[in-house]
């Protein structure tokens, strides 16, 4: 079974997969890039060595050091395809929302949000829509939208276990749903989460917080 490993940034994660293929899930904030690469360095990985960069979803605490590591590597990057413009920088990072009142005070003033937001654009290789298979890695693709239009999950079946994203977080031991004022459907979130719930995981490795699963 690959070897999972939970690089911790400021207030994000991302994952670090050791097997057969090397790959990364998300790439935390630039203000993290110290905290990753010393996470690579601890378990023996240098940039080159990745496979594959899977990105959960646009925000910039999870593509922060997407563009940095493309430049070091030949990673193939995997994102959903209704992330795939704001990552590439064909579309700006939306600036709020309109489900609670941070996010409606948030799109009072786009500029402070879009500095939050900022980050370097990087090409996407694998445009995904979800019900696709990563076969080298052993991982299904699952579309988990809600907090962002094209929010994924990347889902190990066989050791009943998925990466999720923001869909589920685990601040400080709470387990709850996206932060809303950085979210655009609730509808879509309930639906996501009843088809994570649907999945019965032993393990998920949130973007926030610590993993979730039997200790």
């Amino acid at each position: 079974m690959d070897e999972i490993i939970r690089i911790a940034g400021f207030i994000e994660n991302c994952y670090l997969v050791k097997g057969e293929h090397c790959y990364l899930v998300d790439t935390l904030t630039p203000a993290s890039r110290k905290r990753l690469e010393r996470g690579l360095a601890e378990h023996g990985v240098k940039p080159e060595d990745l496979a594959y960069i899977l990105i959960t979803h646009y925000h910039s605490d999870h593509t922060g050091n997407l563009a940095h590591l493309k430049g070091l590597c030949g990673a193939r990057v995997g994102a959903g395809a209704g992330d795939v413009p704001y990552i590439q920088g064909d579309k700006p990072p939306e600036t709020g929302s309109d489900l609670n009142r941070l996010g409606r005070l948030m799109r009072k003033y786009p500029k402070a949000t879009a500095s939050y937001q900022r980050f370097r654009h990087a090409k996407v290789d694998i445009s995904l829509e979800g019900g696709e298979t990563l076969e080298e890695l052993g991982l299904e693709v699952i579309a988990l939208p809600g907090h962002t239009p094209g929010g994924v999950g990347f889902l190990d079946r066989a050791n009943r276990r998925a990466f999720v994203g923001d869909l589920v977080s685990n601040y400080f031991g709470r387990i709850g749903p996206p932060t809303l004022c950085a979210s655009y459907s609730l509808e879509e979130i309930e639906a996501s989460m009843r088809k994570l719930a649907e999945l019965d995981l032993d393990y998920m490795y949130p973007g926030h917080g610590r993993i979730i699963g039997p200790h």
